[in-house]
């Protein structure tokens, strides 16, 4: 029975820490927009998954590049195991060239 709670706790502290985690940023659009994305700038317009890279915490600045529009961005964190990070909120704006900053959660 104790080798059975030891591979069960074993293998939880496997999945909960043994996992990296893969950070992308979610954008969605209905317009131009521009950002620095980790360690790159990105033009773009409408809905893009843009790959950030792999350290914690990972976090983008974006803008739209209209006064129309809008503009929303959250950081997804794939991976990570079973008490791995959890995706970012939305962030959002409508504001003409309206900017939005995200990082990535614990």
């Amino acid at each position: 029975m104790r080798n059975g709670l030891f591979i069960l706790f074993g293998a939880l502290l496997f999945l909960s820490f043994g996992c990296s985690v893969d950070y992308k940023a979610d954008v969605q659009s209905n317009t131009q927009w521009t950002g620095a994305f980790g360690d790159r700038s990105v033009d773009g317009s409408g809905n893009k998954i843009v790959d950030l890279p792999d350290e914690h915490p990972q976090c983008c600045v974006v803008q739209k590049e209209t006064e129309n529009g809008y503009l929303r961005v959250r950081v997804l964190a794939e991976g990570g195991g079973l008490f791995g990070p959890e995706d970012s909120d939305w962030v959002e704006t409508t504001a003409d060239y309206g900017v939005v900053t995200v990082c990535s959660k614990e």
